[in-house]
């Protein structure tokens, strides 16, 4: 709804690319207070900076390809990601790349790392979703218990002087509502150690739900939208993820045993 924070002279602070930032600082602290507890702080710090570049270069590319004819008219507009434009499925695409890259090169546990990072990943996202929401982008459909957003917005170029559904306020709140049901579960170790594939599931459960009530994203096959149709693909990885993972640790009982 207010897209500008505030102006420095004639320079604009955006308010998507503020809380973009706070969301990564979020993220990147409780991960790093997360890897203190673990004796990895200084492994993480590298292994952050990494990720968050190749999440952001993802995100920005599947945005970008999403919205190829206009970026075409208007190319140099593609590095502006302070004023909105990344798409989650391929920021965390990316992210799980670099992290694998990453964690090979330095001889890392991918899966410690990455079950480590699970909750500031969903609390992450939940600010940012804050961002879209003053952006005007990722509304929903018109409701008439809705928010009217500015005409000069996404949202109030698509439904002016409409009330529609304020779908980045519902992903905020289901976001932060799974960062706190993975830190309860970390808390009891409910998963055996799984926990970042079971944030896969629970992201896209979530994303596959709240495409219905998006109105920015028009579906493309079978009534399914294409974010919903990436949700499926991330809760099959997530699902291989988690029979690989469990493969591997009879295979490891099994050998320690037969020792």
């Amino acid at each position: 709804m207010y897209p500008v924070l505030l102006r420095i002279g004639s320079f604009p602070i955006y308010t998507y690319g503020f809380l973009m930032l706070l969301a990564w600082a979020a993220g990147v602290s409780l991960f790093l207070y997360q890897g203190r507890k673990n004796g990895l702080e200084e492994v993480l710090l590298g292994f952050s900076f990494w990720v968050i570049l190749s999440g952001v270069m993802g995100a920005r590319a599947f945005y970008v390809l999403g919205n190829l004819y206009w970026f075409l008219r208007h190319p140099e507009k593609i590095l502006f990601v302070w004023q909105g434009g990344l798409t989650l499925h391929g920021g965390l695409l990316f992210a799980v790349i670099g992290a694998l890259c990453y964690t090979h090169r330095h001889h890392l546990s991918f899966w410690r790392i990455a079950n480590i990072a699970a909750p500031s990943i969903a609390l992450g996202i939940s600010i940012g979703r804050i961002g879209c929401f003053f952006n005007g982008c990722c509304y929903g459909k018109p409701w008439k218990l809705g928010l009217i957003f500015p005409v000069s917005s996404p949202a109030g170029k698509a439904f002016p002087h409409q009330p529609i559904i304020p779908t980045q306020l519902i992903s905020s709140a289901d976001l932060l509502a799974i960062f706190f049901v993975l830190i309860l579960l970390r808390r009891q170790d409910s998963l055996g150690g799984q926990l970042f594939p079971f944030f896969f599931l629970f992201y896209s459960a979530h994303r596959f739900g709240i495409e219905f009530l998006r109105g920015d994203h028009l579906p493309i096959f079978l009534h399914l939208t294409t974010a919903q149709f990436a949700s499926i693909f991330l809760a099959i990885l997530a699902l291989i993820m988690l029979w690989g993972k469990e493969k591997l640790s009879k295979r490891a009982a099994i050998w320690t045993g037969s020792r």
